[in-house]
């Protein structure tokens, strides 16, 4: 019986840090903000007139990001517009540079925001299971 309680136990344990690791993400030097229902009207690849903020509406559909390509500078500061067109939740993350998007639910919109980072070219995802391999990929080239 004892040991009956001690298996159950681990098993319990390891079942919660399993849940926990999926739900995390790598956030590094960035910000998010949760999930909302307003609209957003600004085209793909708009920039804020402020200047300090530039912003960009990334639309998520199935299985794509609109733009594909987002071209920023190197220094700028960045605010991503998610807003999701699909029919299930989605994503953007850069492995490569530690950027994680909050899920973003069918119908929602979040943001998301980051400084770009050093130059180069990086690949974007979406990291729900499946999603990457059925071509939801994109590009962030920072100059």
């Amino acid at each position: 019986m004892f040991t009956r309680r001690r298996v159950f136990a681990l098993v319990s344990v390891l079942l919660l840090a399993v849940l926990l690791a999926a739900c995390g993400g790598g956030g590094g030097s960035s910000t998010q903000s949760s999930s909302s229902s307003s609209t957003q009207s600004s085209a793909p690849a708009a920039t804020s007139s402020s200047g300090a903020v530039r912003e960009i509406e990334v639309v998520l559909s199935d299985f794509s990001f609109q733009p594909q390509e987002i071209r920023v500078k190197s220094g700028e500061r960045v605010r991503l517009v998610l807003k999701n067109n699909g029919t299930v939740a989605h994503d953007w993350h850069v492995d490569a540079l530690n950027l994680s998007t909050p899920l973003v639910q069918p119908g929602q919109t979040a943001t998301f925001e980051f400084t770009a980072g050093a130059a180069g070219t990086y690949q974007s995802i979406c990291t729900e299971p499946g999603h990457e391999a059925l071509g939801m990929v994109g590009t962030l080239i920072i100059e």
